[in-house]
């Protein structure tokens, strides 16, 4: 008589078609951050995933441990050299991938699969430290399904088709949904920036300095990259009247403007207008910048939560803008502002003393007028000046060189030049940078302005206006404020200078892009798309969700009531789940019904299933304690096999496997009975 002993099933190794899954998956997870890493690190990973397929598809040998050790300590070398530490976001990041290439070429068991898998898992996750748009979670739910098919194939003990394996994989992480739906609307949010990021990944971005120099405005003209998004409410000004007012420079030395120093009278600032217009109301989505600094429309009468008021009608947030920011304003396009004291007035007309006796001799032409500000816009209209989007190179006595000998330059050179002009004729003058105008995206109803719509002007102080905006860029290129900057590098594509042609020109040649205004379109919808995920997905924080919760009738929950919230909200989702699952089961799962039927009959000899065991290994099992049993049981299995994890389960096949396990007669073979 056999006697049953404890048994453990051997641990089935992965076929070369499961592990290539999981090198793709690798490749996936890099390909998320390839446009981050190092040259020499993306080839370096890439060079250790082709090294582990070789091993796995043409039996390559196995690296040496002082190999793999090698490789590593060459690698942290590598990665100080690169990147000064191993600390931080972006070094963080490229060690973890260098943990995924050298953990798969020393895998050796099982478990070493299942860790290279979940390393797999974190460096997906960890592309969400550099950005959460729309794309970039698309990518990485693709990716954790490739991830998750490489899992699937791996835990199975039988080849799985890659077909069978996807759909299993897209099952798991639908039934998945519900909890992690249940995970993101309770899960206590934390203010401030994602998982307190590493001071790395706040680094340097293109934008506006508060030093203004010429040609510093002028290399953002060719940065595509979004600065701010701008919802109204009712109807939205035109064009030419919306400057986004960031900065104000009232300090110069004859060639760069920059700010004041901050004294304690300016830690805040009370604005006073008078006779102001009907109010702008308006929502601006801020891209992170890094810095302070938050834009309004030009002048703004209210300060958002989280941001302080200025002198100068200048926002500042409480701390660097390191992630998207939402901040309603209002403002008034018509106004008048209170007078200057003494003090504030001999500030905005201090200027550096004129070298050139031909400036002097123009400076003093213009004392005599009746209205100076209209004398110099008139200068630069009537005479030889140019707008480009390319200014030659000024020299150190910035107002003679470009009033007489290069009389081109960028916004930034005609602001600087009228705002010294204005000090130098007695004129409190400063220098405003910001942005101007924008693009209206009609599918989204919002305004999107780009770093190229960066741009700098002057703003004087008048008896009976106070501060008054002036930009002597529309008296040469009245192109960039009427029309904006798209009209003026459809200008540039064309050779044509800014001035030189009519409106209707332009707006002409803007009409007939062809393909790339179809392609501006596309670029439009898809910006309206990843604008609302940002909005009603990425913009869910903790003021959100405690609206939310206050709808499920917490007032003012606790941390306690959100943790219980959220342990009975997963539970529930837990429960429901199994119910549906076990209900669809027992409903239209006929293989599983004749394959319990099929355990009971070998149970009853004392056969029974431990629940861990697969199909395989139940059969290995049996086979070895009742020999006899295999050339009845081995064609059942496999065809349990083939119903289960083939894909194939046409109703000929299921009626033969019904028919195979109702005619085994286990005690007919098996005579005597075997004790447990």
């Amino acid at each position: 008589m056999l006697e049953l002993r404890a048994y453990r099933p051997p641990e089935h190794v992965p076929d070369r078609h499961a592990a290539n899954w999981l090198l793709l998956s690798a490749l996936a997870a890099l390909a998320l951050h390839v446009q981050r890493l190092p040259l020499w690190l993306s080839v370096g990973v890439c060079g250790l995933i082709v090294w582990r397929y070789l091993i796995e598809n043409f039996g390559w040998r196995h690296a040496p441990r002082w190999l793999r050790w090698g490789l590593l300590l060459c690698a942290i070398v590598a990665a100080l050299s690169t990147y000064g530490t191993l600390l931080g976001r972006d070094a963080g990041v490229g060690l973890l991938a260098m943990l995924v290439g050298l953990k798969l070429l020393e895998i050796r068991s099982l478990r070493d699969y299942y860790i290279g898998v979940f390393l797999l898992y974190f460096l997906t996750l960890a592309s969400f430290l550099f950005t959460q748009s729309l794309i970039a979670a698309a990518l990485a739910v693709a990716v954790a399904v490739v991830t998750t098919t490489a899992l699937v194939r791996l835990s199975l003990p039988t080849a799985l088709p890659a077909a069978e394996g996807m759909r299993l994989s897209l099952a798991i992480l639908w039934r998945a949904l519900p909890i992690m739906l249940v995970m993101y609307l309770l899960f206590p949010r934390i203010q401030g920036s994602l998982w307190g990021l590493p001071n790395d990944a706040f680094g340097a971005r293109t934008g506006l300095t508060d030093r203004v120099v010429p040609g510093s405005i002028g290399r953002l003209s060719d940065s595509d990259e979004v600065a701010f998004r701008v919802a109204f409410e009712g109807q939205r000004p035109p064009l030419r009247r919306l400057y986004w007012r960031a900065l104000v420079l009232n300090e110069t030395d004859g060639r760069a403007w920059f700010r004041a120093p901050q004294t304690d009278g300016d830690a805040t600032a009370v604005w006073r207008l008078l006779g102001v217009g009907p109010a702008t109301r308006y929502s601006v989505d801020y891209e992170a910048s890094n810095r302070r600094w938050l834009v309004a429309l030009d002048l703004p009468t209210s300060v958002p939560a989280g941001a302080v008021a200025r002198p100068g009608f200048v926002i500042e947030a409480n701390s660097p803008v390191h992630q998207r920011f939402q901040y309603p304003m209002q403002s008034h396009l018509d106004y008048r502002t209170e007078p200057l004291d003494a003090q504030t007035r001999a500030r905005h007309l201090r200027a550096a003393p004129l070298s050139s006796a031909r400036v002097r001799s123009l400076v003093e032409s213009w004392r005599d007028t009746a209205d100076p500000v209209k004398a110099v816009l008139r200068f630069f209209n009537e005479e030889d000046f140019r707008y480009t989007l390319s200014p030659p190179a000024v020299g150190d006595d910035l107002l003679d060189t470009f009033l007489f000998e290069s009389r081109s330059g960028y916004c930034e050179h005609y602001a600087a030049v009228f705002a010294s002009l204005m000090r130098h004729v007695g004129i409190p003058s400063r220098v405003v940078v910001g942005f101007q105008g924008g693009e209206w995206n009609g599918f989204g109803e919002y305004l999107i302005v780009r770093q190229l719509d960066a741009h700098a002007w002057a703003e004087v102080w008048l008896p009976g206006r106070g501060w008054t905006r002036v930009d002597p860029t529309a008296a040469v290129a009245p192109e960039r404020v009427e029309l904006g900057m798209s009209a003026l590098q459809a200008l540039a594509a064309e050779g044509a200078f800014p001035g030189e042609l009519e409106t209707a020109t332009v707006l002409a040649l803007l009409d007939k892009r062809g393909l790339l205004a179809q392609w501006r379109k596309l670029w439009l919808y898809w910006d309206a798309a990843n604008t609302a995920w940002n909005r009603w997905v990425m913009a869910y924080g903790p003021e959100r969700q405690l609206r939310f919760l206050q709808r499920l009738g917490f007032s003012a929950p606790s941390s306690t009531q959100v943790a219980v919230v959220l342990v009975v909200g997963v539970g529930l989702v837990l429960v429901l789940l199994a119910i549906t699952l076990f209900r669809t089961r027992r409903k239209s799962d006929p293989v599983a019904a004749v394959y319990q039927r099929l355990n009971s009959k070998l149970a009853k000899r004392g056969l029974a299933r431990q629940p861990y065991e697969g199909p395989m290994d139940f059969y290995q099992r049996v086979a070895a304690v009742r020999p006899e049993l295999r050339l009845e049981l081995k064609p059942i299995i496999d065809l349990y096999v083939h119903l289960r994890y083939g894909g194939a389960d046409s109703a000929d096949l299921v009626a033969r496997f019904k028919a195979r396990v109702r005619r085994l007669n286990v005690g007919a073979i098996c005579k005597d009975p075997v004790k447990p």
